[in-house]
């Protein structure tokens, strides 16, 4: 009996962490995407593991051209793990016709790189600088 309050604390514990964690994420998140003029979702719709890898392959070659012109570099992250969160954007400036996302990528909890997208094949992404998305 007291192996399984045992576990029941655990996970309990576990899962307020889980979603104490998640929240202070999500408005460090929010900050860093306001700072540059996005207004998003208060809670992430996505998050997914990444690796970014060492050396650049041609697509993260490209996509670290997406966050030097907002003033970001992946360079130092090379080789490393995080997490990437995607937000749902509230204020994009023009209408495309579908959902306008924000991603943020986080190494060691602290968010150093992103972008703004959609998802259809016929979309696009750029970079977190506002004035991108005129």
């Amino acid at each position: 009996m007291m192996y399984f309050a045992a576990v029941a604390i655990i996970i309990v514990t576990t899962l307020v962490f889980v979603l104490f964690a998640s929240g202070e994420t999500d408005v460090r998140n929010a900050e860093f995407l306001k700072s540059y003029g996005w207004e998003t979702s208060a809670k992430a719709v996505e998050s997914e593991e990444i690796t970014i890898p060492k050396p650049f392959d041609k697509v993260y070659e490209n996509y670290n051209e997406i966050q030097l012109r907002a003033g970001l570099d992946l360079t130092p992250y090379m080789g490393m793990s995080g997490i990437r969160y995607t937000y749902t954007v509230k204020n994009y400036p023009v209408y495309v016709g579908e959902e306008v996302r924000a991603n943020v990528i986080c190494i060691d909890g602290k968010p150093v790189a992103g972008d703004i997208m959609t998802v259809s094949l016929s979309g696009f992404m750029h970079s977190l600088e506002f004035s991108e998305a005129f």
